[in-house]
């Protein structure tokens, strides 16, 4: 017996339980947490986890908001609704589009700011800024 395929409307998009569950399954695996972790620091049981990541179930926005902070993505990108993956502020006056870039071109473009942060030579002096 086939499972049937449960979605549902979000800002004009329809968002797959399925598609939804296998990103969450990938990023969870990314941060290193197993699915007993996640329900840890969401206060829920394993099995909530694994229904969602299973496509039998959706988690309400409380719970996709406090995914999006603990495997350290914006909630569009859970959604599915966008295909970066990471939050970057970028100033005004730069004119940058990544809507150029594809999902591996945003990646390298995030692992080189977190190479420049880390450096001594480019970190900025917090105390300076603030």
């Amino acid at each position: 017996m086939k499972k049937a395929v449960k979605t549902r409307v979000n800002n004009n998009r329809i968002v797959n339980n399925e598609e939804f569950g296998l990103k969450l399954r990938q990023l969870r695996r990314e941060k290193g947490l197993t699915q007993m972790d996640l329900a840890r620091k969401l206060h829920i049981s394993r099995s909530s986890v694994a229904n969602w990541e299973n496509g039998l179930r959706f988690p309400d926005c409380f719970s996709v908001k406090q995914l999006a902070m603990i495997l350290s993505v914006p909630v569009d990108y859970l959604y599915g609704l966008s295909n970066h993956k990471y939050n970057i502020n970028i100033p005004d006056y730069f004119e940058l589009d990544l809507t150029k870039l594809n999902a591996a071109g945003v990646d390298m473009l995030y692992e080189y700011y977190k190479l420049l942060v880390n450096s001594e030579k480019y970190k900025a002096d917090i105390e300076k800024n603030a």
